[in-house]
């Protein structure tokens, strides 16, 4: 029943993003600090695989203008995919750039990687790219299209590539004004 709810809000949310009428509550959030919170509260899952999680920070222009929670989401969401598909001794990297009036930030690890046929339809609801990302082992295959929405719903964008055994990069582009 919990899960079953846990689904309804998820579906609510992202239609509500998707129709552009999702409430953003934007205030100039440091994602330096935002990350380095993420890390540390997710930490522990990792050391569990012995995972280790990196900031790399490329820019003194870290600030932007973002509902913190939905960007927590979408970065948690991110994170702990990356610990769950990563081997044990894994690497995880946050890196953050400036690009035009761009940040990047980057979620990369170096874990399974995904199939390229998979990657066009990653961001769709209920997608699961095989059967080692089941309801059991994985989520709702909700996380990535609710992302999306809350990357788009700030005026970004988001990218994955990835490759076979050595891992996936999500790439966010967040506008320094909007």
């Amino acid at each position: 029943l919990i899960r079953l709810n846990q689904i309804v809000e998820d579906l609510r949310v992202l239609s509500l993003a998707e129709a552009g009428k999702l409430k953003l509550n934007k205030t100039p959030t440091n994602m330096v600090d935002l990350s380095c919170r993420l890390i540390s509260s997710l930490e522990p899952l990792a050391e569990e695989k012995n995972i280790s999680m990196t900031l790399d920070v490329q820019t003194n222009e870290t600030t932007v203008f973002v509902d913190e929670n939905r960007m927590k989401q979408v970065f948690l969401n991110l994170l702990t995919n990356a610990i769950r598909y990563t081997p044990e001794q894994g690497m995880i990297y946050i890196r953050l750039f400036k690009t035009d009036d761009n940040l990047k930030i980057i979620v990369e690890d170096t874990g399974i990687g995904i199939e390229p046929e998979y990657l066009p339809h990653l961001f769709d609801r209920f997608y699961r790219t095989d059967n080692a990302r089941d309801r059991y082992s994985g989520g709702t295959g909700l996380g990535l299209a609710i992302a999306k929405q809350y990357v788009l719903s700030h005026g970004g964008k988001i990218e994955v590539k990835s490759i076979i055994n050595q891992g996936t990069s999500f790439i966010i582009y967040l506008p320094y004004l909007n």
